[in-house]
């Protein structure tokens, strides 16, 4: 019988709390996608691996064999030095998909469909291309982001935990910051709002596109290296991640930028409170039957705007 008690809530709690971060920097790519382009962005996830695995990959100092396969040998780069090409790197790979892959497909007609059928191609694609470099198994970081623990009282948190929760609450206010004074920031603001009346308004609208996805892959790679740095990385790790950024976005309302954040902390405190009295994996079945329960009571999400 699992003895729980305040302190184990509270460290569910904080555990929740700093994934929420991490999981609204991915929800928060995906939402600006969809409510920008109007594109379900299913290769978001391969953004999140390929981000992370750049990073590793840079930063690694030595090759590693598995069998008989070698892994490619790392250029021993510091690591928050190697997140900054990574983070350029993805958001090119983002530019690129929106001009070699969205942009024709969206003037056919049932581009919602066939959008989504290419992004998940592109997803499976990537995927292929990692486990052809790096090899189809768990690989670590050499080092993580921040060693130590901090306690208090009877809770403990890593200072990993805490970088993590910092610099993702960072990006957010940056973003923040961004999508509010920026020149750019207003357009995809004002695309996302009323395309047409942006048009009227002299709005590129395909340069909003294309920085709209570029950003979206931007945040997915930071996110991709937070998170796995912790834990493993895999050229599979991208799914469920992307599972929990559908279902943050569907849940919080597509388009609310606050509706995500709040949604990202609501699940995920809600996945480690469940793993306290059941397991672990129960925590994605629980989030998907929160989304399938606001689904009914308000399709539109929590904080989502009423389509006219």
């Amino acid at each position: 019988m699992v003895v729980v008690g305040p302190v184990t809530f509270a460290a569910a709690t904080l555990s929740g709390l700093v994934l929420g971060s991490l999981f609204a920097l991915m929800a928060m790519g995906l939402s600006l996608i969809y409510s920008t382009v109007r594109v379900l962005n299913f290769s978001h996830g391969a953004f999140f691996m390929a981000g992370a695995f750049i990073v590793w990959w840079l930063n690694t100092p030595y090759s590693a064999t598995y069998g008989t396969t070698t892994v490619v040998s790392g250029l021993n780069i510091p690591l928050w030095v190697a997140l900054v090409p990574a983070v350029i790197a993805i958001f090119g790979l983002g530019v690129a998909t929106q001009r070699g892959i969205i942009s024709p497909l969206v003037r056919k007609p049932g581009s919602l469909l066939t959008t989504l059928t290419a992004t998940l191609a592109l997803a499976y694609i990537l995927e292929s291309i990692a486990t052809l470099i790096f090899g189809g198994y768990r690989q670590q970081f050499s080092v993580e982001i921040a060693e130590g623990l901090l306690r208090y009282g009877g809770l403990t948190i890593t200072y990993a935990e805490l970088v993590q929760f910092g610099v993702a609450v960072g990006v957010l206010v940056i973003l923040h910051l961004f999508l509010k004074r920026a020149r750019f920031g207003i357009g995809m603001r004002a695309v996302a709002q009323d395309m047409d009346a942006a048009h009227l308004c002299s709005i590129n609208t395909n340069t909003v596109y294309l920085l709209t996805f570029g950003l979206g892959a931007a945040l997915a790679a930071v996110a991709g290296f937070l998170l796995t740095n912790t834990v493993f990385i895999a050229p599979s790790s991208g799914w469920e991640p992307l599972s929990i950024a559908f279902i943050i976005v569907v849940f919080g309302g597509i388009g609310s930028v606050g509706g995500t954040i709040v949604a990202s902390y609501i699940i995920s405190v809600v996945q480690q409170y469940v793993a306290i009295f059941l397991d672990p994996h129960w925590g994605l079945v629980f989030a998907f039957i929160l989304m399938l329960l606001v689904l009914v009571i308000r399709p539109r999400g929590l904080f989502g705007f009423k389509e006219t």
